[in-house]
């Protein structure tokens, strides 16, 4: 049994697969495998990903109806015994060595369950666009949570323990199922960490959110973001806390932004005393506030 499978859902990737292989291809730390979820592709994903049996130890399992890329990755899961498990998209690519380090930083810190890091953002024609960084430790990243999605998945290299405890992706969340995931693990206590590092090519296509799915991704992220902040609140309703915190809100008016700030500033205090990294803790609600009120 290889210390990492490399779990990756396609769906219609024949177009970029390749890429991705290739950068698995070139990885210094080799005690891997890779599973493919092929999720019912139209065109001929399984046969490219099946034409690197001589580079990689590859295994594809092809679904017949799809299943989207939480359920996919779920298939992938019941699948693995790997005790560890690195995600990587179908159209991003690994650097070289980001296994290698990954595997390191979690070999030597054994209590932290899921090892992230920064991403270089390109797009299709291959032009770098900016470095996608995020909170780098633990308490940081639980704080940052309430705000938006502080690991890149595609980027994190997990144990397979983490599943165990915390379940798999929540496909009713699809479009969120990651932050999903990261909540549900930082209330169980699990651990987290981003390195600073460069290790994962991120493809950003033109139009690739449609505003159906953006308005499905809204919608989502306050769901999270409620669940995450009543358990913070030992069990009290959020009230307007999760549209305060998302990036993605746009009050109606001046008088209904001034409205929300004041209604919350009680559940603020107290949600203050609950998170791990008070002083970030702050800074988020001050660029919330002035960005609400603004914006009006």
């Amino acid at each position: 049994m290889p210390a990492v499978t490399v779990l990756i859902p396609a769906h219609n990737a024949a177009a970029t697969l390749a890429q991705t292989l290739d950068s698995l291809v070139a990885q210094t730390y080799r005690d891997f495998d890779v599973l493919i979820i092929n999720d019912a592709s139209a065109d001929n994903t399984a046969e490219l990903a099946l034409g690197y049996r001589q580079q990689l130890a590859i295994e594809v399992v092809t679904l017949t109806e799809n299943a989207g890329v939480a359920g996919a990755l779920n298939h992938g899961l019941a699948l693995i015994e790997s005790p560890y498990i690195a995600r990587l998209d179908a159209d991003d690519m690994a650097f070289p060595q980001r296994l290698e380090r990954q595997m390191a930083f979690l070999e030597a810190n054994r209590d932290i369950a899921v090892c992230s890091s920064a991403m270089q953002m390109f797009f299709d024609d291959g032009k770098a666009t900016e470095v996608l960084t995020k909170p780098q430790h633990d308490a940081t990243i639980k704080t940052a949570l309430l705000q938006y999605s502080a690991l890149s998945h595609t980027a994190s290299t997990f144990r397979k323990s983490f599943f165990d405890d915390v379940g798999v992706f929540d496909t009713r969340v699809d479009f969120a199922e990651d932050y999903d995931l990261w909540t549900r693990g930082a209330l169980l206590g699990k651990r987290y960490t981003n390195l600073p590092d460069v290790l994962t090519h991120y493809r950003r296509h033109a139009n690739s959110v449609s505003v159906q799915k953006m308005q499905l991704q809204y919608e989502r992220d306050l769901i999270i973001k409620r669940k995450y902040i009543t358990a913070l609140l030992d069990g009290d309703a959020p009230d307007n806390l999760a549209e305060f915190f998302s990036l993605m809100t746009s009050f109606t008016s001046q008088e209904v932004a001034i409205t929300v700030v004041e209604q919350s500033l009680p559940l603020l205090l107290k949600l203050g005393r609950r998170v791990p990294d008070p002083a970030l803790f702050a800074e988020i609600v001050s660029k919330c506030i002035g960005r609400h009120l603004r914006n009006k």
